[in-house]
């Protein structure tokens, strides 16, 4: 466990994997439009992660600010070498406090005791601000195509990190 000032960040604790796809769902539909898809891919990692045969090889952090969950970040297994960060959020209210950056560097943390030697993760050129933090923590972007499913007029990236 993690604490900067009132921020604490810590593993999941059951229930708080439906506060994910929750926050999830209801932050991309009002701010993006994207609707059941996308609430049903992040639900689809989700019970991934929670079914998992591996469950040494990931990770699931929550941001905790005055007692109250308002971010979390997943760490997932892509094969032996590669950990993948999914579902990265911090609710607005609580934006600019440095959440995201220790929920980021937590997960990077938790990859290399793993023995990731590699990170990557998929986002879309329209998450502005975590573009940024993504950059800023040293994670580079290799690839972006069209996006064709829930978030159409954007790009999908693909960005990698070496640990």
């Amino acid at each position: 466990m993690k604490k900067n000032e009132d921020i604490i960040i810590r593993p999941a604790q059951p229930g708080e994997y439906g506060w994910i796809i929750q926050v999830h769902g209801q932050y991309y539909a009002e701010k993006h439009g994207w609707y059941d898809e996308f609430e049903c891919i992040v639900a689809q990692i989700i019970v991934e992660y929670l079914s998992s045969e591996e469950p040494d090889k990931q990770a699931c952090f929550i941001a905790e600010y005055k007692g109250n969950p308002v971010g979390c970040i997943v760490l997932m297994k892509n094969n032996d070498l590669e950990g993948k960060l999914r579902v990265l959020f911090v609710s607005e209210n609580v934006r600019g406090k440095g959440i995201g950056c220790l929920l980021v560097k937590s997960l990077v943390e938790q990859a290399r005791l793993i023995g990731y030697k590699r990170l990557s993760l998929w986002t879309s050129d329209n998450q502005k601000v975590a573009r940024v933090l993504y950059e800023k923590v040293g994670f580079s972007l290799v690839s972006e195509t069209p996006n064709t499913t829930f978030a159409k007029d954007s790009n999908d990236e693909y960005w990698e990190m070496e640990l």
